[in-house]
């Protein structure tokens, strides 16, 4: 015979005697656990014992951990406090910011490229084509446009500004079929997109048309696309490869330096109104470094 009880409201039953159930659950949803696998016996199990014995071999301090795992569960207090951020985030539906997404997808980006011995521009222009610009910078424009209203001073709105997100939109609709559009001519939604006042609005635009790309078009990668790709990617993986993987820049002693040396030339290209940021200087900062230093990249 075996035991068993629900953990949400406690009520236990009993079965394989023959007779079947042998008390009724409250109406509801029910997690059934066998009673010998409850959370309280766990404390004191050999696997719990082994695993804190082996995290003690490996030279860590389990003290804490090892009131935490022998803990009764009428003792463990919810993790997430009431006025928690994270949870206050969750419940009103809001955009919760995870910016290492960006990063370890920018750098992947990068390192396959530079690993291309036709160069970057033209490795960009063989693994991307118009459509995927198209899908990447809506997606960065919807994200912008919620991280705008969470943290309007991320370092992220230096490289796809409005500004660039506008003028990459309007190069894109020369590319587009003109169905595309239904009433409205190419001049027409150039000029709606060149007139938003800020990334909501931008994006309203940008929805209320169907973007279709012609055949021919999927090599006529926009300019300021092609910009701003350069400098979130040689900036995100120059901070990557200098922490995590040893890179010393030219010129330079140690990693602070180096990293002092990214921000240097980051700011004197900022300071710079979009239109006349030049990220090919970060990117051949980066492109140099690799081939003074013989840096392997390693995914």
């Amino acid at each position: 015979m075996s035991e068993i009880r629900c953990p949400n409201c406690g009520t236990s039953f009993q079965f394989g005697d023959g007779t079947g159930i042998t008390t009724q659950l409250r109406e509801g949803i029910h997690y059934l656990v066998p009673e010998t696998i409850r959370n309280e016996n766990h404390g004191s199990s050999p696997c719990v014992t082994s695993r804190l014995e082996a995290l003690k071999s490996a030279g860590i301090n389990v003290d804490a951990l090892q009131g935490l795992m022998q803990a009764n569960n009428s003792i463990i207090v919810n993790l997430f406090k009431d006025d928690d951020p994270i949870i206050e985030e969750l419940s009103k539906g809001g955009f919760i910011r995870n910016p290492e997404l960006f990063r370890r997808w920018i750098t992947a980006q990068t390192f396959r490229l530079l690993k291309d011995p036709a160069g970057w521009t033209t490795a960009v222009r063989k693994h991307y084509d118009i459509k995927y610009v198209f899908k990447q910078c809506r997606r960065e424009l919807v994200l912008l446009m919620k991280l705008y209203n969470k943290s309007p001073n991320d370092i992220r709105f230096n490289f796809f500004t409005l500004y660039d997100l506008k003028r990459i939109f309007s190069d894109l609709v020369d590319y587009a079929n003109t169905r595309s559009f239904r009433n409205s001519t190419k001049d027409e939604v150039k000029d709606k997109i060149m007139h938003a006042s800020n990334f909501a609005g931008l994006l309203d635009v940008i929805n209320s048309y169907r973007f279709k790309f012609r055949r021919d078009a999927t090599k006529h990668l926009p300019r300021e696309w092609l910009n701003c790709f350069k400098g979130a990617g040689a900036y995100y993986t120059l901070q990557n490869i200098i922490r995590t993987h040893g890179l010393i820049l030219p010129d330079c002693s140690d990693m602070n330096e180096s990293l002092n040396m990214v921000e240097k030339w980051f700011k004197e290209i900022t300071d710079y109104e979009p239109c006349h940021r030049r990220w090919d200087i970060m990117l051949s900062l980066l492109t140099n470094a690799v081939k003074q230093k013989n840096f392997e990249l390693q995914y």
